[in-house]
C-alpha cells in the first residue's frame, strides 16, 4: 500500500486537499485531510493520468515505427517516453502511408500489446488517421493520391482484420465516396469515427453524423472551416453536442481565442486535449533531414515543412496544454483535467475503470509541481517514471540533425 499527499487532488467532485492511497493497481481511498506546511508541498497536484488518444511519437521514436528504426522495439522506448510526459495510456496513431504498411504496423502493435504489457503509458488501442482523406485537406504537403483512395467497406474490414482486435479508432473524410459503407462498417465493429483532413460541407458532414461520426480530428486543422453561406465541419460540429471535438492546446495549432469559443460553445465536457506529437517533440530544435523532407523544430515549439509555414505535428505535449488552459485562459484545473483524462476515457467507453482518481478506479496518475513538471508518473499502481529519470531519445533521428 501506498500513500500520497497534497493540497490539490483533482477528483470528478472537486480538489480534496489530504491523502490518496493505493494498493496494487487500484485506488483505495481518497481522503481529506489537513497538511502541515511541509506535506504536500512536493506535489502541488495529483492528477488522474493523461490519456492522449491522438499522437504519433516524440524523443525521436514513431508509433509508424517500420519508417524509422523498423523495429517494434520502438514502441516500447516510445510508451517510456510518454510516461515521462504524464501520459499514462495512449491510442499508437498509425498515419498515411501505402495500405500495406500500415497494416503491418497496425499488426505489429497489435501482437506486441497482446503478449506484454509497456513499461510505461499502456496502449489502448490503434487509431488509424489514415488513408481516406480529401486531397484538398491532406496536410502536411502530402499530396499522394496513391495513398488516399476512396473509403469502403472492403478497404475497412481489411484494416480490421489488420488491426486484430486493437483497433478502436478512425479517421477519415465523411464527404468521399463510399463513406457510409465504411463508417458503418467501423461503426458494427464497435471502432469510433471521426471525421478529419476533410473538406465536407455542411450537409456532407451532417449526413456524416447521421452515419455515425462522433467525433473531428484536430479540430481547426485541416477540415472545412465556417462560412457565411456554408458551416462546413467546423460549424456542424459547434451544433452537434454529442460530437466530441480533438484540440490540440499547443496556442500553435490553434489560438488561445478560438479554444476560448470551442470551450464557450462546446463545454469542457465535449472537448479532448490531444497532442498530435510528431517524433520530434522533446528533441532539439532545429533541422532534422527526415523523410520524405526536411523539417524545422522552431524555438517556440511548432514543427514546420523546412522553407515553409505547412504545419507537420506538434513537438509539445498534452501537460503543456494543460498549463497553457490553466494558466493563459484560467480554466479550473478540473475542468482542464477533463480535457486531457476523462473525455477521452469517456468516448471509448472506459471510464468505469480509468480517466479520474476515485476508489475502485485503476491507479493511473501522476504527480506535478506548480510549473506542471511531472514528477512522477504511475501506472497500474507501478511507478513508471521519476523527474531525475534518464530517458532515451532515438539516435536515429537525433543524428539527423543538419542545423
Amino acid at each position: 500500500m501506498r500513500k500520497l499527499l497534497s493540497r490539490q487532488i483533482v477528483t470528478e467532485q472537486g480538489i480534496v486537499e489530504g491523502s490518496l492511497t493505493f494498493q496494487g493497481d487500484t485506488i483505495t481511498a481518497i481522503q481529506p485531510e489537513s497538511l502541515n506546511e511541509a506535506e504536500g508541498s512536493e506535489a502541488w497536484a495529483i492528477l488522474p493520468g493523461i490519456i492522449d488518444i491522438h499522437t504519433h511519437g516524440g524523443g525521436g521514436y514513431l508509433t509508424n515505427y517500420l519508417a524509422n528504426s523498423g523495429s517494434i522495439d520502438e514502441i516500447r522506448k516510445l510508451s517510456r517516453f510518454y510516461a515521462s510526459r504524464g501520459v499514462t495510456s495512449f491510442m499508437a496513431t498509425v498515419s498515411l502511408w501505402s495500405e500495406e504498411k500500415m497494416g503491418a504496423i497496425m499488426s505489429g502493435i497489435a501482437d506486441l500489446v497482446h503478449h506484454e504489457k509497456m513499461p510505461g503509458a499502456q496502449i489502448l488501442g490503434i487509431n488509424l488517421e489514415a488513408p481516406c482523406f480529401s486531397l484538398k485537406k491532406s496536410g502536411a504537403g502530402f499530396m499522394t493520391p496513391q495513398w488516399m483512395p476512396n473509403p469502403s467497406r472492403e478497404l475497412a474490414e481489411r484494416f480490421i482484420e489488420a488491426g486484430r482486435g486493437l483497433l478502436k479508432y478512425v479517421t477519415l473524410a465523411p464527404e468521399l465516396p463510399g463513406a457510409q459503407a465504411a463508417i458503418e462498417t467501423y461503426r458494427k465493429a464497435g471502432i469510433q469515427v471521426a471525421a478529419g483532413h476533410t473538406d465536407a460541407s455542411s450537409s456532407q458532414m451532417k449526413q456524416g453524423i447521421e452515419w455515425g461520426v462522433r467525433s473531428v480530428s484536430h479540430a481547426g486543422n485541416a477540415m472545412s472551416m465556417i462560412h457565411q453561406r456554408d458551416i462546413g465541419v467546423l460549424g456542424q460540429l459547434m451544433l452537434h453536442p454529442e460530437v466530441m471535438a480533438e484540440l490540440i492546446c499547443d496556442f500553435i495549432h490553434l489560438s488561445p481565442e478560438f479554444i476560448q469559443l470551442m470551450l464557450q460553445v462546446k463545454g469542457s465536457d465535449h472537448l479532448c486535449m490531444i497532442a498530435d506529437a510528431s517524433e520530434l517533440a522533446g528533441l532539439e530544435e532545429g533541422v532534422y533531414d527526415t523523410q520524405p523532407r526536411p523539417v524545422r523544430l522552431k524555438p517556440d515549439g511548432r514543427v514546420v515543412v523546412e522553407g515553409s509555414d505547412v504545419l507537420c505535428g506538434s513537438s509539445l505535449f498534452v501537460i503543456d496544454g494543460l498549463r497553457n488552459l490553466t494558466s493563459a485562459l484560467h480554466l479550473p484545473l478540473t475542468e482542464a483535467v477533463k480535457m486531457s483524462s476523462l473525455n477521452a476515457a469517456r468516448h471509448f467507453q472506459l471510464d468505469s475503470r480509468i480517466g479520474s482518481l476515485k476508489p475502485g478506479k485503476q491507479a493511473d496518475l501522476i504527480v506535478i509541481d506548480k510549473e506542471f513538471h511531472v514528477l512522477e508518473t504511475i501506472v497500474q499502481g507501478r511507478t513508471v517514471y521519476r523527474q531525475n529519470d534518464k530517458i532515451e531519445r532515438n539516435p536515429a533521428i537525433t543524428d539527423l540533425k543538419i542545423g
